[in-house]
């Protein structure tokens, strides 16, 4: 973007030093292949399938990483995934996405540990760091993290050091964003009162800060860094975008957004945010007004998403009621009627997702992933025919593949099935190669038991011993994992009964 480019030296570095071959690899975007997968990932955040959106953001900012608009609905995306409460950073089926050595994969392995972690301030500072070593202009990528970045690190008083803040002073600077680049400086001075060549620094950034505000540099014409002179508009903007808001600043930003559904009851964009910040605060009388925002938004608009994030609620509520009565049952395992009023609520619950889901896959036909999470409630609920037809359909997309056919052989088992069950799995290991993580550790368990019920049904005593090497190796990698040193010790009983 003309408005954020980079002053670098004839290298192609922003802090003068020779670049190194990986940061000026000649990289060439592509935004036609992007702004496919960017297609993919709206519909796919649309379904509120958020873990996997942000992994297709990611790769098309690989296509196309100075696309602002991909950034920007990356970061929503991650929100929403890490609100859904599933995971407290990325999940490894994110990160083996972006393994790469380039500039640009290095950026997007930043970008998704931060993304996932938005209060992790020094994340962010990485990301801003890995985004300057791209070979494309990334000014406005930078100046828009960076923002994000300053406003928490300054509140930091324990972890925030002088040297942080003169690395973000540098690379606001790199992006030609000056008055963000003197904040940074000023803060670093605070610090450090006797640094006269960082005082002498930011005074001269500061100069270059006023020209700029006051039109002598040309790039500070029209984009969203011009001028702005209304202090209340600058101060709802930086409320707004604000990823750590205060209880008092959170009230605010509702209470606006309230006021602009009024004013404008059909506008998706602000019946979605409001929704989302209602969720963010998270009190019962706020899950209930999102509730009912998103539903009226629905109705108005037809817009389904709005429909399935109120499911989305709805379940949310659901299972913490669950929660609560599995907690209470569990805490008095005499009384018979706790107890079965904790299977009735748990299966009640399921259910309910079953009903949310089968929606969505009618709504959603091609989005896999929603198959693969009605599959898993068809399983709980033993419905193992209907369970098997999802995880086929779901067992080759990407980012769902290894537990998808995790799923599929324990139906064939269930169903006794048993060289089906055997087949899936061991494709499925295969198809992981020496990766040694949790998910292949379910596999290799899930193939143990499929060997077991195979050596029992057929008596055959190979079958077993492959069972019980398998516990022994599982045992070695994780001994405390399930049930394993009581599982080989049954199977060591049952090699010897079949031997004899």
């Amino acid at each position: 973007m003309a408005l954020f480019g980079k002053k670098k030296d004839d290298a192609g570095t922003g802090d003068g030093q020779t670049a190194t071959a990986e940061a000026t690899n000649g990289f060439q975007p592509d935004p036609a292949k992007a702004s496919k997968f960017f297609q993919h990932a709206k519909a796919v955040h649309d379904s509120t399938n958020y873990e996997y959106a942000v992994t297709l953001w990611l790769q098309g900012l690989r296509w196309d990483p100075s696309d602002m608009s991909g950034l920007e609905s990356f970061f929503d995306s991650a929100q929403n995934f890490m609100a859904s409460g599933k995971a407290k950073g990325p999940t490894k089926d994110q990160l083996k996405n972006f393994g790469g050595k380039s500039a640009v994969d290095r950026y997007l392995v930043a970008l998704l540990q931060w993304g996932t972690r938005p209060a992790d301030w020094q994340a962010g500072l990485k990301a801003m760091e890995a985004a300057n070593k791209i070979d494309t202009d990334m000014g406005e990528q930078i100046h828009w993290i960076g923002e994000k970045v300053l406003a928490i690190a300054a509140n930091d008083q324990k972890k925030a050091k002088k040297d942080h803040f003169v690395t973000l002073m540098r690379l606001f600077r790199d992006a030609g964003s000056y008055n963000k680049a003197v904040q940074a400086g000023e803060i670093g001075i605070r610090m450090d009162q006797t640094d006269s060549k960082l005082i002498a620094e930011v005074k001269n950034m500061s100069a270059e800060a006023t020209m700029s505000a006051g039109g002598y540099d040309n790039r500070a014409e029209g984009g969203f860094r011009k001028n702005i002179r209304d202090d209340q508009k600058q101060r709802e903007l930086t409320e707004d975008d604000a990823v750590v808001k205060t209880e008092e600043t959170l009230e605010r930003v509702i209470e606006r957004e309230k006021k602009r559904l009024q004013e404008n009851p059909n506008d998706p964009n602000v019946i979605g945010k409001l929704g989302r910040l209602l969720r963010e605060r998270g009190t019962p009388e706020d899950e209930k007004l999102a509730y009912k925002v998103l539903m009226a938004g629905f109705e108005r608009t037809s817009n389904y998403k709005f429909k399935m994030e109120a499911g989305e609620i709805n379940m949310r509520v659901a299972r913490r009621k669950v929660r609560q009565i599995v907690a209470s049952a569990a805490a008095n395992p005499e009384d018979s009627e706790l107890q079965s009023k904790a299977k009735a609520a748990q299966k009640k619950l399921v259910e309910l997702e079953i009903e949310e889901y089968a929606e969505r896959v009618k709504n959603y036909p091609t989005d896999l992933s929603l198959k693969f999470e009605l599959g898993k409630r068809q399983f709980q609920m033993g419905n193992y025919e209907e369970a098997v037809r999802h995880f086929q359909l779901a067992k080759d997309a990407s980012g769902i593949s290894g537990q998808a056919r995790f799923y599929l052989a324990q139906c064939f088992l269930k169903l006794d099935f048993i060289s089906e069950a055997e087949n899936t799995v061991r494709d499925a290991i295969a198809s992981r190669g020496q990766d040694s993580g949790d998910l292949t550790l379910q596999l290799r368990y899930g193939l143990m038991e499929v060997l077991e019920q195979k050596a029992r049904n057929e008596e055959d005593v190979e079958a077993a011993k492959e069972a019980m090497s398998l516990a022994g190796e599982i045992a070695m990698q994780q001994f405390g994992y399930k049930d394993i040193t009581e599982r080989r010790r049954e199977l060591q009983t049952l090699v010897n009964e079949l031997k004899q």
